[in-house]
């Protein structure tokens, strides 16, 4: 199955309304117990509308055709109000992508709801770059590191993979938390394992420092 050009818009604008609403100009704080070590660690996602573009495999064009670099935030402007992107400023990643990326972008929207597990990339696909992965059995997010951190990430790839098949340490997710990009601490809690108690965690100095508050489960 291929998508037309026209369907491939109107996933992306889809997609791109609830990126803006639930990630975009946000940062996810994962927090997982290491598998190999048995130490609770955390990883931080930062989410910027530039990002999504990527996400898409959707590239923007010339009235020539040929690709336009350096266009990321006009792309993610055209998904999000009029006047929207149309088939005419687009065209299709050559690696036949595009159909992948599009196919697994709705379920990143509910990234904090589907992720369960955590870990290092293991460099099993050719084509894929990434530092780490987040999600389940049926989705996954490939991440990467930024310069800012070795703790902190940015999106790179959703993938309709099993991520066990992706990592070569499957770490259970405990908690999930999200805050904007401009806020000091994290205080909206998006997910807590299921038979977990937060505030019964003992998180590490380097992680409850990031809280500013525990909600009940």
């Amino acid at each position: 199955m291929v998508f037309t050009k026209e369907q491939a818009i109107s996933i992306a604008i889809r997609c791109a309304k609830e990126y803006k609403a639930k990630l975009a100009n946000r940062v996810l704080l994962v927090i997982y117990r290491d598998h190999m070590s048995n130490e609770i660690k955390s990883v931080e996602i930062v989410f910027r509308p530039s990002n999504f573009q990527h996400l898409t495999g959707i590239i923007m064009v010339d009235r020539n055709g040929e690709e336009r670099s350096g266009c990321a935030l006009e792309f993610f402007r055209k998904c999000t109000s009029i006047p929207f992107l149309t088939k005419d400023e687009v065209r299709f990643k050559e690696d036949s992508t595009t159909f992948l990326k599009l196919s697994a972008l709705p379920y990143l929207m509910d990234f904090s709801r589907i992720t369960k597990i955590c870990g290092n990339y293991n460099g099993s696909k050719n084509n894929l770059e990434a530092d780490a992965i987040a999600g389940g059995v049926n989705f996954s997010l490939a991440i990467s590191k930024t310069e800012a951190s070795n703790d902190e990430f940015f999106p790179r790839s959703a993938l309709l993979e099993d991520i066990r098949n992706l990592v070569d340490n499957p770490s259970q997710v405990l908690a999930i938390f999200r805050k904007a990009i401009s806020d000091d601490k994290y205080s909206d809690l998006q997910y807590v394992a299921k038979g977990t108690v937060f505030q019964n965690i003992v998180l590490p100095s380097e992680i409850s420092d990031k809280i500013k508050l525990c909600l009940n489960n």
